[in-house]
């Protein structure tokens, strides 16, 4: 005798996603394609760059946050890295195992290139 009755598998636990989620798949992302840590530093150098217009050490004084802390810039602010980095994040991912280069840096400039393209898209729908 079943004294639990017919047993069933639970739906997979859904998770609120916030930047801190989306920033991990952007840098996982960029790790799945190959890209090392100067890969990264590059792509968040580019998309500031093409976004706000700025270097990120600008960007983090002009809106008084506090540096390396995303969560003390301006809401707007977060909210176009959260955009853009799950854009670049799904572009990433559809150049997993496309990309090629014979040394790091061509893979890492392809990389910085993707999300760089990203970056201009994503810019004209940003209030500023």
């Amino acid at each position: 005798m079943d004294l639990l009755g017919k047993s069933q598998d639970l739906p997979p636990q859904r998770k609120r996603v916030d930047g801190a989620t989306v920033y991990k798949r952007f840098s996982k992302a960029i790790q799945d394609n190959g890209g090392d840590a100067i890969a990264h530093r590059d792509s968040v150098i580019a998309e500031t760059e093409e976004m706000f217009g700025c270097g990120v050490r600008e960007l983090y004084q002009a809106t008084g946050a506090k540096r390396g802390k995303r969560e003390t810039l301006p809401q707007a602010v977060q909210e176009a890295y959260i955009v853009n980095e799950s854009i670049s994040a799904n572009e990433l991912e559809r150049s997993v195992g496309g990309l090629s280069g014979e040394t790091q840096d061509e893979v890492n400039g392809q990389i910085v290139n993707i999300v760089r393209e990203t970056s201009k898209k994503s810019r004209p729908w940003l209030p500023w």
